[in-house]
Order: structure tokens, then sequence, then C-alpha cells
């Protein structure tokens, strides 16, 4: 199993994106709990995943977890 560094410069959104993600929230709930687009939360998630490197959000919340991010 290959663990992914993060030593990535998140944004305060990009961590709120993170931490309702890890509390299993979907891309639709996060958008409403913040008052933004679903779109523009899939693009906030596009983006996390892209600077992570990590290959889905399963994945990126795991390493987060791991590494004490959240």
């Amino acid at each position: 199993m290959k663990h992914i560094q993060l030593i990535i410069d998140f944004t305060k959104r990009e961590f709120e994106i993170i931490n309702l993600l890890a509390d299993g929230n979907r891309a639709k709930d996060i958008a409403s709990t913040l008052f933004v687009s679903e779109f523009t939360v899939r693009t906030h998630l596009k983006n996390i995943l892209r600077k992570s490197q990590a290959r889905n959000t399963t994945a990126l919340v795991a390493t987060c977890i791991r590494q004490g991010l959240i």
C-alpha cells in the first residue's frame, strides 16, 4: 500500500471541505452546509485531489487522518 506524503498548503475552504468529507458528507451536503453550489464544491474537490495527488477522496481523507491534518 502506497502512502502519500502531504506537505501541501490547502486553503481554509479546502480544509473545511476535507473535514466535511471525513464526516461522511457528499458534495451536495457540503454545498448546502457551506452555502455554495455543488459545482463549486466539485471544483474544490478537483483542486484538492490535484494538489494532493490522491487517487480519490477516500485516499485523501485516509492520508490526512494518518498525518494528523484532520
